[in-house]
């Protein structure tokens, strides 16, 4: 189970709660159920002074009146109840004996008022990452993932289970361990299982992330088994691409668990497919899945790699301009739309019917919206990797987490990476107004 919180919510409130050292101080979040396993912090608050009965540096006790305006809203709306509280004076966060009988007895009365699961959070130290557990049901605790969503995704874990199989040895050395206890726990959707989505698949099934959700809705065509890792010649018009890269992770054996989705995100499959994914790669080439992908991001606090390869030939066949890029996006940062990723008019391209499409395409309105693109493995496979590094230091931090970069773009011709910023200010209808709403 995991909880998310987004940095813009969670610093100056775990500053508050933390500011008195003398006393303890105690809060309460109201989190949405978006998934089975996943809740997003929606409001976070602080008890007031007068909410408290008893209140000492080893000791809270909060006034029952004081506690229940504060829990109204998850009574009206449905919302999930964690209680937070810090150990001051502690550098790591527990819980105590004094927690488990308070939270023996809170937990089956928040029950009675809404439907779980409920927990309880406690904040100690410097880094102001706490320590959790949620119940499913009274009387049985188990613990939860706290993720903090901003530019990087700070987790922590709320069990360490050991793991010394030496598939991961080398990745360790770079990662540490803790990075790879991440990599294990997470949920990652792909979406789009063709060139670059395959090859990001893959590099995910190899890291050992622990759960993967893949969508498409297409069968491998004979054009596909060059650039789909996995594919071969017999699966041609006979095996789902989705299908191919489950049997991948199958075959490489590390456990991973994989959710074949088929269909098209969007029209045969709904966002809520992604929902309970911690990050998605967007590795599809319409417009229309990528503006949903986008806004599902800020909607659902879910960091997004968007990712594309894009060559010009000239009618001779020759390679005249080439490209490609990699953007992340989601809370804390710039959206698709801002970077110009997302175009309207190809969208209402894409949504007519096809009999419609032909009579705009023959009286001029459209054009190339139907043309197949070039795409060589080589290429996507240094795109997806630039995507994944990204969501290496993203989710790990192993390097440059304190300026990770918003967009990357690449040239393949002159053989360059480039950071890429925006410039000036921007007023987004996306990002700007769905980050706002959830604060």
């Amino acid at each position: 189970m995991r909880l998310r919180v987004l940095e813009s919510q969670w610093s100056p409130f775990a500053e508050a709660l933390c500011a008195r050292e003398d006393v303890e101080t105690a809060g309460i979040i109201l989190a949405e159920r978006v998934a089975a396993d996943v809740l997003i912090a929606r409001e976070l608050a602080l008890v007031p002074d007068e909410g408290y009965a008893i209140r000492q540096v080893d000791r809270i006790r909060i006034d029952p009146i004081a506690f229940n305006r504060l829990v109204r809203p998850a009574r009206e709306r449905g919302l999930s109840i964690f209680t937070i509280h810090t150990h001051p004076g502690t550098q790591e966060p527990w819980f105590s004996q004094a927690d488990d009988i308070g939270d023996g007895v809170l937990m089956p009365s928040l029950f009675a008022q809404t439907e779980g699961p409920h927990g309880s959070l406690v904040v100690a130290g410097d880094t102001r990452m706490p320590v959790a557990r949620a119940w499913r049901q009274p009387g049985a605790s188990s613990g939860i993932d706290i993720q903090i969503v901003g530019k990087v995704l700070r987790v922590m874990p709320g069990e360490r289970p050991a793991d010394s199989r030496e598939w991961f040895a080398r990745q360790r050395l770079a990662l540490g361990e803790h990075g790879q206890q991440i990599l294990r726990r997470l949920h990652v959707g792909v979406c789009g299982a063709g060139g670059t989505g395959s090859v990001t698949f893959a590099q995910l099934v190899h890291l050992g992330v622990g759960e993967i959700t893949v969508i498409d809705g297409d069968m491998v065509e004979a054009s596909n088994v060059s650039r789909i890792l996995g594919a071969r010649t017999p699966d041609i018009g006979v095996s789902w691409k989705v299908d191919v890269l489950a049997r991948y992770a199958e075959t490489v054996g590390f456990g991973t668990k994989v959710n074949a989705i088929r269909g098209r995100f969007g029209v045969d499959v709904p966002g809520s497919a992604l929902e309970a994914c911690d990050a998605i790669f967007s590795c599809v080439d319409r417009h229309a899945p990528r503006a949903l992908l986008n806004r599902l991001s800020y909607q659902k606090a879910i960091l997004l790699f968007d990712m594309g390869s894009a060559f010009r030939v000239s009618s001779e066949g020759n390679i005249v301009s080439s490209g490609g890029r990699v953007v992340v996006s989601g809370p804390g940062r710039p959206c698709l739309a801002c970077w110009g990723h997302i175009d309207p008019n190809r969208i209402r391209i894409e949504s007519l019917p096809p009999e419609e499409r032909e009579r705009e395409a023959a009286e001029g309105y459209i054009a190339g919206a139907d043309v197949p693109q070039p795409s060589v493995i080589a290429f996507n496979t240094q795109v997806a990797g630039m995507a994944v590094v990204e969501f290496l230091r993203t989710v790990t931090q192993f390097a440059g987490a304190c300026d990770p970069p918003l967009r990357l773009g690449v040239d393949f011709e002159a053989g360059t990476v480039r950071r890429n910023g925006l410039a000036g200010e921007r007023v987004c209808s996306i990002c700007s107004v769905l980050a706002n709403s959830e604060q």
